[in-house]
């Protein structure tokens, strides 16, 4: 039986037939509906089409709460597409003084996290000519949150693809919070190589190659929330929310791989046109295109 926040999601090619395994604990909850059956191909010069599979990565209450630790296992198989979705924005509840619930707890994370802030986990395996494709909606901090997520993916061969979308929001706009939150983590890792049989997380990425290491922090110059954690960031700049006042979301995307190797090209031709100017902090709302970005190839 899982953890308390642990889940995994497993789908193989059995036999030409595709087998979906799901498992998960509160408060965490995973639910996989029936995908559309792939359509072969039109000419022998085009990849043979993926099986598709798809879950949804839930939470009761409709967010993360305060304490909360949440750990997802992924393996896709060779010959697989899975979509990892959300039925919504990722709702992270404000910090409570005090421990969190004891039901929360989960030995597993004894002495590695705080247990003061939130946790989110993926650790993904993609197979030889697999795909995953990561598109969850945004992740939107309340006041006052303390949220900490990391994202590893491995890829087996150069034949193996992933499309990762790590995206957040200023917060509740509609209540007047714009990057109001305490402190905000992301890191993605993708690393290239075979795993070793019976790995532990904690060598999980052990032996391979490091594709792509991204990390974004947000946090307050100043926390003195207790049992938080958080580092104080250096002087002199002020607030994350002030220098972030013209943006309300950012998003960082990974295209990578044959089987969406079009896709990616799409992005480096459109950006070739329509390239990223200077970001000037002084502009005005009314002076703003919507989106500003960038492509790194």
């Amino acid at each position: 039986m899982p953890a308390p926040g642990e889940g995994k999601i497993s789908c193989q090619l059995t036999a030409g037939r595709l087998f979906q395994t799901i498992s998960s604990a509160y408060p965490l909850k995973i639910i996989s509906p029936k995908a559309v059956a792939n359509t072969p191909a039109s000419s022998e010069e085009e990849p043979q089409q993926l099986q598709p599979a798809v879950s949804y990565i839930l939470s009761y209450g409709g967010g993360i709460v305060h304490g909360d630790q949440i750990h997802v296992d992924v393996s896709v198989g060779s010959g697989c597409a899975l979509l990892l979705l959300t039925q919504g924005s990722t709702k992270v509840y404000r910090h409570r003084a005090g421990r969190p619930p004891s039901y929360l707890k989960n030995d597993r994370n004894d002495a590695k996290f705080d247990i003061h802030q939130t946790y989110q986990t993926m650790i993904v395996d993609v197979e030889p000519g697999a795909l995953l494709c990561l598109l969850p909606d945004p992740v939107t901090c309340f006041k006052g949150a303390l949220y900490n997520q990391r994202q590893a993916v491995r890829l087996h061969d150069c034949s193996s693809s992933l499309v990762l979308l790590d995206w957040m929001t200023s917060g509740r706009m509609s209540r007047g919070e714009r990057w109001d939150f305490a402190k905000y983590f992301s890191v993605n890792i993708v690393a290239l190589g075979t795993p070793r049989e019976k790995l532990r997380r904690e060598q999980w990425m052990d032996g391979s190659q490091i594709l792509v290491r991204d990390a974004l922090l947000l946090q307050q110059p100043s926390e003195s929330s207790e049992g938080s954690g958080a580092v104080q960031g250096s002087g002199g700049h002020g607030s994350f929310a002030q220098r972030l006042d013209k943006v309300d979301a950012f998003a960082f995307l990974l295209i990578l791989g044959p089987a969406v190797s079009r896709i990616s090209k799409m992005f480096v031709e459109e950006h070739r046109v329509h390239r990223i100017k200077a970001f000037k902090m002084n502009r005005t709302r009314e002076d703003e295109e919507g989106i500003w970005w960038s492509v790194s190839e």
